[in-house]
């Protein structure tokens, strides 16, 4: 299950971050990284973007950021 298809406030693992080495060490520093529970807080117009909260910190992410990266509801 990727972060896409998670519902709205749904807590959840992640399992493993498939992007590129700068952008995964990015999210890593954000607190975005394997076994870091996030919420998806809201989604953009027809699932383009995602909102997520990391503990007090909410990032927006793209599509196809959000589509690589797998989850696992906690």
């Amino acid at each position: 299950m990727n972060l896409l298809e998670s519902c709205v406030n749904e807590k959840c693992r992640v399992v493993s971050i498939d992007l590129n080495d700068d952008l995964k060490q990015h999210l890593c520093n954000m607190g975005l990284c394997p076994n870091a529970t996030v919420c998806v807080k809201r989604y953009g117009w027809f699932k383009n973007s995602v909102q997520v909260q990391i503990g007090q910190r909410l990032i927006a992410l793209g599509k196809d950021q959000a589509r690589n990266i797998e989850i696992r509801v906690a």
